[in-house]
């Protein structure tokens, strides 16, 4: 998966691009009209490529009805608008999902989960860029533990769409200095 242009991943071409800077619009100033010049220079894309993509984007109710080369309003309050938002910065649902898959997978729970890489830095633009998973197992873990911790990064791996790999520490201050300051602690929460 690609973390760093998600809707331009998930919408190749014209579309992506176009979805991206409207988002990006609408997250600082939705109210603002965007001239054409200016959404082709924020989608790098061509004033003639842009008309029959915003059609579309008419279509759906994105955009308020506008005529061929007129400015471009967005329709604020569109329901679509919080969904593509929530694709634009998928850190939050990363962190979810590896805390809901964790506490299927490991029991007892770990003393220690962080997560760290690209995946969580918002960086991972391909999918063989990395999230690692830095684990300490709990006190009370059986001989078995480590097969959760497997099955976790095998889920994980095909959840995200990218490389999932995992280090176990003995404890948490050896986790915290193989994370360093950008890993980001999931457990305890």
């Amino acid at each position: 998966m690609n973390f760093r242009t998600p809707l331009s991943a998930l919408f190749p071409g014209t579309s992506g691009r176009l979805l991206t800077a409207l988002v990006d619009h609408h997250a600082a100033d939705a109210a603002r009209p965007l001239t054409l010049n200016e959404l082709s220079k924020n989608a790098a894309v061509t004033p003639t490529q842009l008309e029959a993509a915003l059609f579309r984007l008419g279509l759906l109710g994105l955009i308020a009805p506008r005529r061929k080369g007129a400015a471009v309003h967005l329709v604020a309050g569109h329901i679509a608008w919080a969904a593509l938002h929530q694709l634009t910065d998928l850190r939050s649902r990363v962190i979810d999902t590896v805390r809901e898959q964790a506490q299927a997978h490991l029991h007892p729970a770990p003393a220690y989960l962080a997560l760290n890489g690209a995946v969580i830095e918002g960086t991972a633009s391909h999918p063989a860029d990395v999230l690692e998973l830095i684990v300490v197992p709990p006190a009370t873990a059986s001989a078995d533990w480590q097969h959760g911790v497997a099955a976790l990064v095998t889920q994980l791996s095909r959840a995200l769409g990218n490389v999932v790999v995992h280090r176990s520490a003995h404890d948490t201050r050896e986790a915290e200095a193989m994370g360093g300051r950008s890993a980001v602690r999931v457990f305890p929460p």
